[in-house]
């Protein structure tokens, strides 16, 4: 495993070090490494995403997907907020 060195303020290594106490993890490196796992699988999911918006923007809804649209946002505006 690689090793790299990393500069925190000092308000970044107590809130890293209160991650690892509330969070279980054993040591700082372990909670970092759970951390940029977290960031890599946003990461991926935002691209994902995009690439549905992107490949749902070049195919135009059928009428029965459109009003089925149209009556899902009519009911989700009637929901309580």
């Amino acid at each position: 495993m690689s090793q790299i060195a990393v500069r925190l303020s000092e308000a970044e290594l107590r809130k890293l070090d209160a991650v690892v106490r509330e969070s279980g993890f054993r040591t700082r490196a372990e909670a970092v490494r759970a951390g940029i796992r977290m960031l890599s699988r946003d990461a991926r999911e935002k691209r994902i995403a995009a690439a549905y918006a992107t490949a749902y923007a070049q195919t135009p809804l059928t009428e029965d997907e459109a009003q089925l649209l149209d009556s899902a946002a009519a009911l989700a505006a009637e929901l309580p907020r």
